[in-house]
């Protein structure tokens, strides 16, 4: 990738020596406080295991502001007379411009610059057209583009064009037009994605949402999935169950449905909540619950013993053997924090490393012991990174 399309934090280039150089870094610097927060303290020596993202193409999820770069004319102020460009973020404005962008997915990568192709002789997409937002499906091989708008759109004739936009972009590729007040579909608001996971290759499908959040690498969704399974088989839970909070899509629910008894877990978010129940019944699982309420709330009830699941029977920590959290990047409020201390067995996904080691140190360090850790290189090329750790209570 070309310096002219890269904003600040991201690497320069987009080869395979890169990203090991910059994994390497943030490695390092994860390493380091996983020594501080290890030292001392009981529990078995483990390596640091790693989620390794392909060199290009592994993002299946890509957004792009809409810029106008006026054609040396006469036209005055008539949006034909702009060229419409892709541009992103960086020092507080839409200034990088894009042509192409490595590391989307291929899906995106050839819509990309057919879509602009198309927008641009249709008016009724064309006009106030802000931001283009991408979701992929490697899978089937679908796209689903959002274009967001910064004046409101006429929906029957955007629809009209919409759909001339679809069929010169390519098969299998569905438009959302929104703007304050309106929102159009030419399809569906959604695209499926089905993941190879374990040795056994076993296929779990996913919905993923336009708005809402999915994990955007493929390859390292897999990894994440593949080392929750292998901590909870480690510790046996066949016959145990698994509160899971913040369970977003059922990612995680779905996977590791088939290693546990049974999964009570709990989202805020009423279209993750629809999705994760779409996801189960697509992957036939059946003995997962899923709860709309917020973890802070559940966690209070269940530490006081006022929970109840769908059937009205009461629910208490002591009926799970093991919790997953997978909070947003401020880590676990201290009620969250509090109830997962309970567990014998922790799992924790976390998409911000430090505050991660804050929690551990604040809830955990004194009863738990990390056993499994796990970097997941979901961004490459920037400074960004996940993890996720099994703890096991030592005292």
């Amino acid at each position: 990738m070309g310096a002219p399309s890269t904003p600040s934090y991201h690497e320069p280039t987009c080869d395979a020596r890169t990203r090991d150089a910059c994994l390497a870094r943030k490695s390092a610097r994860i390493v380091d406080a996983l020594r501080g927060a290890t030292a001392n303290r009981r529990g078995v020596a483990f390596e640091v295991e790693l989620g390794l993202s392909r060199v290009e193409s592994f993002r299946s999820r890509a957004r792009f502001q809409i810029v106008r770069r006026r054609k040396d004319d006469d036209r005055g102020d008539d949006e034909d007379a702009s060229s419409l460009s892709y541009a992103m973020w960086d020092g507080g404005g839409p200034n990088v411009m894009v042509e192409d962008f490595p590391m989307a997915t291929e899906e995106i990568r050839r819509a990309m610059p057919r879509t602009l192709c198309a927008v641009r002789k249709r008016r009724s997409v064309r006009d106030g057209l802000e931001a283009a937002h991408f979701l992929a499906s490697v899978w089937e091989g679908s796209l689903l583009i959002t274009l967001v708008y910064s004046k409101p759109i006429d929906a029957e004739e955007w629809l009209k064009e919409a759909r001339e936009v679809c069929q010169e972009i390519g098969e299998r590729v569905e438009l959302v037009g929104r703007s304050k007040g309106a929102v159009a579909r030419t399809g569906r608001d959604h695209v499926v994605e089905t993941y190879e996971v374990g040795d056994d290759k076993r296929l779990l499908s996913y919905k993923h949402t336009e708005g809402a959040f999915s994990n955007p690498n493929r390859d390292v969704t897999i990894a994440t999935m593949e080392f929750l399974c292998s901590c909870a088989r480690g510790f046996g839970a066949a016959d145990a169950s698994l509160l899971e909070m913040y369970c977003g899509n059922g990612n995680h629910t779905c996977a590791l449905a088939s290693v546990f008894k049974r999964i009570l877990a709990v989202e805020i978010n009423p279209k993750l909540v629809d999705a994760a129940r779409e996801s189960c019944a697509m992957n036939g699982v059946t003995n997962a619950e899923i709860v709309l309420a917020d973890s802070q709330n559940v966690s209070k009830r269940l530490t006081r013993g006022q929970f109840t699941d769908a059937t009205g029977a009461s629910v208490s920590p002591k009926d799970f053997a093991a919790v997953l959290v997978d909070p947003p990047r401020a880590g676990l409020d201290d009620d969250t924090l509090k109830l997962v201390a309970e567990f014998d067995h922790v799992l924790y996904v976390s998409c911000g490393p430090e505050n991660f080691f804050r929690n551990f140190e604040a809830g955990m360090a004194k009863t738990h012991a990390i056993e499994r850790f796990i970097i997941l290189d979901h961004f490459p090329y920037t400074q960004h990174v996940e993890i996720a750790a099994y703890m096991k209570r030592v005292v």
